[in-house]
């Protein structure tokens, strides 16, 4: 029973909850969702009520199923009293699971208690197959070994009547809220009640034959039926029970979820798909593989796409943790790409640039090996050119030694590159490379800017700075390049055709790139400047 202040507290609880709907209905229904504890609360309280109804109704029929089953001498009637006793221990169970269950998840049980729910079922289930065993037993011994005749009495129907209209109701009721919150404890209670309905109205007719017709064995032979139907229709509950236990996924899940994403941007594949329920939860583990050239930030955002993809489309409110596997792609890696990512794997190296490649000339490698004598394989050997900026903390000899291993490691995994000329460079320090900006004279101002406009191209110069970096001279200026000149005497195919009404957008990079190191080398030549840095723009 419940008391007065629990029942209070329930009370005004619900009058908060009604409440809480009323005023914030409107500004909750844009996103579709109110308060989750609030829900859960409500849950909690909803299931609690009905199991403690339940254990009331199951008690008061079995005591009077055993009272008037002991004065008539009826199997039939005691079977089901037994039944509905076993009833009573069944919604007791699951008043417990509720509460259990409702526990969140712990360092210990990271899925939280749901399950519980489950392990209770079978219990129940497992309890009435006993029950089934014993009844089939005792109708098996008063039909071939006793002779006993049953007393048939007007309270022998009424009980019956009785508890087929109370466990009508209650298995209705039941079977609601189990739908409604997914717990399979209430369902076994509720599949109780069901099973209660259905062997009552066995034992009602087998107690009319043995009244009307004068047949006592019909009290057993529905006894026996009784039992054959606690068996057949515990035993569908105790299958879902026991897929839930074991981590079953619903039927087609995967290849649902898998059909769902497979197409979506930078996704090569999805695979390892597990789905498990725990109570009303459903948990979603999967790998999808992405190109390893991916940034980790772009791997990171297709994996949260895919979650609210299955989130939002397959399994609402799911639990969905997606692993990225960083994976080559044939189609879209570079030998450059590969260079870098071969580069991550030796952390004294900082960083690698100004790669570039040329085919080996004639089948002569730098082993002195030859190719094949039809010479198929000499267009496809390369030898690599790169940059390599080392740890400047480095002895030159361990450098020299990471270095070697680098190339190694680049010829395993790159097969046509057979040759390989590395330049080491020292890792500038960010901290240490901070200058300071100083002001010229107009003098030095007007050389620097006398000697950009020398350059076939260039038609203005300006933003020119000074910055001295550990007491060496940096130049950093802006250019203005005129496409038009660049076409007037230009003798490369960068030339702009007349009929263009854009010839900025005709002059290339590459042209604009040579022009720029044209105006830096100049500099560098005339100037005491040991680095000059150029910013290109079209006019």
């Amino acid at each position: 029973m419940v008391d007065s202040k629990e029942e209070d507290s329930e009370d005004s609880f619900h009058k908060k909850f009604k409440r809480f709907t009323i005023s914030h209905v409107h500004e909750k229904e844009s996103s579709g969702t109110i308060d989750q504890a609030l829900l859960n609360q409500v849950a909690y309280k909803e299931k609690i009520r009905i199991a403690i109804t339940s254990i009331i109704a199951s008690a008061s029929l079995t005591i009077a199923k055993v009272i008037i089953a002991i004065f008539t001498n009826s199997l039939g009637l005691l079977s089901e009293g037994m039944h509905s006793g076993l009833d009573v221990l069944a919604a007791s169970m699951t008043l417990y699971a509720i509460r259990i269950s409702r526990k969140p998840p712990d360092p210990e049980h990271n899925y939280g208690y749901a399950k519980f729910e489950s392990l209770t079922s079978l219990g129940a289930v497992l309890l009435l197959f006993i029950v089934a065993g014993w009844i089939f037993y005792e109708g098996l011994e008063r039909i071939f070994f006793k002779h006993v005749v049953p007393e048939i009495t007007v309270f022998s129907f009424g009980v019956l009547i009785a508890s087929i209209l109370v466990d009508y109701g209650r298995s209705r009721a039941l079977y609601k809220v189990a739908d409604k919150y997914g717990s399979q404890a209430i369902e076994a209670d509720a599949l109780h009640f069901r099973v209660d309905m259905l062997t009552s109205s066995v034992v009602l007719v087998g107690l009319a034959i043995v009244y009307f017709l004068g047949i006592p064995n019909a009290d057993a032979y529905s006894a026996i039926t009784v039992a054959g139907l606690i068996v057949f229709t515990s035993l569908g509950l105790g299958r879902r029970t026991l897929d839930v236990l074991l981590d079953k996924a619903p039927k087609g899940i995967q290849g649902q979820i898998h059909e769902s994403i497979t197409g979506f941007e930078g996704i090569k594949k999805a695979h390892s798909i597990r789905v498990r329920k725990v109570g009303k939860d459903t948990f979603v583990d999967l790998h999808i593989e992405v190109p390893r050239i991916f940034t980790h930030d772009k791997a990171h955002r297709i994996a949260t796409n895919v979650e609210n993809k299955i989130k939002n489309e397959i399994l609402p409110n799911s639990d969905v943790v997606v692993h990225v596997d960083a994976v080559e792609d044939y189609l879209t890696e570079t030998i450059k790409d590969k260079i870098r990512l071969i580069s991550e794997d030796f952390p004294s190296i900082k960083n690698v640039h100004s790669i570039y490649l040329s085919n080996i000339v004639g089948n002569q490698t730098n082993d002195g090996s030859k190719n094949d004598e039809n010479g198929e394989n000499s267009l496809h050997l390369l030898h690599l050119y790169l940059d390599v900026q080392m740890d400047d903390k480095l002895s030159f000899k361990i450098a020299h030694g990471v270095v070697d291993d680098f190339e190694k490691k680049i010829k395993e995994e790159v097969q046509n590159i057979k040759r390989i000329t590395t330049h080491i460079e020292t890792d500038l320090d960010t901290e240490s490379t901070v200058g300071h900006e100083e002001f010229a004279d107009q003098t030095f101002l007007e050389r620097i800017k006398k000697i950009a406009l020398s350059i076939e191209g260039v038609a203005d110069c300006d933003e020119i700075s000074l910055v001295y970096v550990k007491n060496e001279l940096h130049i950093t200026l802006t250019i203005k390049i005129n496409p038009l000149s660049v076409r007037s005497n230009s003798k490369s195919g960068d030339s702009i055709p007349s009929s263009s009404s854009n010839p900025d957008d005709s002059l290339s990079v590459e042209k604009a790139h040579d022009i720029s190191t044209q105006v830096q080398n100049l500099l560098l030549e005339n100037t005491n400047a040991a680095r000059v840095v150029v910013h290109a723009e079209p006019v």
